[in-house]
């Protein structure tokens, strides 16, 4: 087998334009406008002014998480890899792993599926669009 985490290519300033980015999307995927309305629904949960204590927090450990998600994607991709295979390998490792872990759990908790696949759904177009990200300009 042939497998190869080249953790020396990683281009620093590209993972940190990555993790950004998915971060952005998270803020529009789960916005009113866009998936905010039917998410928080799914959730049984209130106005989001009301939920959001410690959002700082949050949004500071959300952030650290997309960091190591993007440096993983960028030594697994390597310095030269390009946009498509960016794409391609972010989407299999969204799918392949992020979705169906997601989607077992949420099943077991019984939750719905309209959860599973708005939360499933961001994890898997933000680990595509951090690839391209990582990609491209790696």
């Amino acid at each position: 087998m042939d497998f190869t985490i080249n953790f020396d290519a990683i281009n620093l300033l590209t993972v940190f334009a990555a993790t950004v980015a998915a971060n952005v999307l998270g803020g529009i995927w789960y916005a009113p406008f866009f998936l905010g309305r039917p998410w928080r629904a799914a959730l049984k949960m209130g106005p989001a002014s009301a939920e959001m204590s410690n959002s700082v927090g949050t949004f500071v450990s959300g952030f650290v998480l997309h960091l190591i998600a993007a440096s993983m994607l960028a030594a697994l991709l390597g310095p030269s890899a390009g946009g498509v295979v960016g794409v391609q390998l972010g989407s299999l490792i969204g799918f392949a792993f992020v979705f169906t872990a997601m989607g077992a759990t949420n099943l077991f908790e019984h939750r719905p599926i309209r959860l599973i696949l708005i939360n499933s759904g961001y994890h898997v177009v933000s680990l595509a669009l951090m690839g391209f990200i990582i990609g491209a300009w790696g």
